[in-house]
């Protein structure tokens, strides 16, 4: 049946056994999502943002992950999909949202200089009536600032005309910061930035992949990047993984860079280490470093 409607209406599959195993999966996968939360399973870790010109750490990116107790490390893309589809991706929106304000919070207060936290929100939670009200009250009540806040969209979300862009604006005039991730992939043109209410460009991967070996993408990543900074938007490169890359993307004004060859997602705890790492002077002491500072995930 599942197979089936993902082919379309008016379609049929003949039966196959895989097709029952990937059922009972899915069905298992839906019954333990609606209870992970509850069960504290889910978790978020963090990538580092690295600024390009003088490598300090000016921000980070809370990503959900969910260690099942059978099942072991399920991938984002798998459960958020199904959270998609079980009317569960609110409830886990905001918890991401929660979680990650409370964590900022948290490190500030031990100690931690001030950065930047970005979180996903969902085109289904975008389209939530009471969403700016619900950002409102999580600020409020885990005493982050709202202008350290970045909440990154997909490009499909942000529109010129409707809701969804007057839901960017109130949330821009509260201060947060508005991000379109994966650009260049998706239905906004360079044209259309000058309309849209965002502060921020997430480059596809794919751009830093090509630019190296494809001329017409290292011109054409210039070109969107140029006319972000020219708009006062900032701009950071997903999908880094050399030295060759950093400092092409540093000569063409890109801001930021958020990916493996800095950092991959890790657990709150070693963010301390490495925010001390890039914020502090080397003559401070080492033990810094390891300061005890609090984790919230649950």
């Amino acid at each position: 049946m599942y197979a089936a409607k993902e082919e379309g209406k008016h379609r049929y599959t003949f039966y196959q056994p895989e097709l029952t195993t990937q059922a009972e999966h899915r069905l298992q996968i839906e019954q333990d999502l609606r209870l992970a939360l509850e069960r504290r399973e889910l978790e978020l870790y963090y990538q580092p943002q690295i600024d390009v010109q003088s490598g300090r750490l000016i921000g980070v990116e809370a990503l959900a992950r969910w260690q099942h107790p059978t099942k072991g490390m399920i991938s984002p893309v798998e459960f958020i999909n199904v959270a998609e589809r079980i009317g569960l991706i609110k409830t886990l929106g905001e918890w991401a949202l929660s979680t990650a304000c409370k964590q900022a919070a948290a490190w500030q207060d031990m100690g931690l200089p001030l950065f930047q936290m970005a979180v996903n929100i969902s085109p289904t939670h975008i389209q939530d009536p009471g969403i700016v009200t619900t950002v409102e009250q999580i600020l409020l009540k885990t005493g982050w600032l709202a202008e350290n806040l970045e909440l990154e969209v997909t490009e499909s979300v942000v529109q010129t005309t409707g809701e969804n862009l007057s839901v960017f604006k109130n949330m821009r005039e509260m201060g947060l910061k508005i991000a379109i991730d994966d650009f260049g992939t998706g239905y906004s043109s360079l044209a259309s930035l000058k309309y849209l209410p965002i502060t921020c460009l997430k480059i596809d991967r794919l751009f830093i992949t090509d630019m190296l070996k494809d001329p017409e993408s290292s011109i054409l990543l210039g070109t969107i990047v140029g006319v972000a900074r020219a708009l006062g938007h900032s701009v950071i490169a997903e999908g880094v993984e050399t030295e060759e890359q950093v400092q092409v993307l540093s000569g063409i004004g890109c801001d930021t860079i958020q990916d493996y060859f800095f950092s991959r997602p890790v657990p709150p705890e070693e963010i301390p280490a490495l925010a001390q790492k890039h914020f502090l002077p080397e003559e401070k002491d080492e033990e810094a470093a390891v300061l005890p500072f609090p984790i919230v995930n649950k």
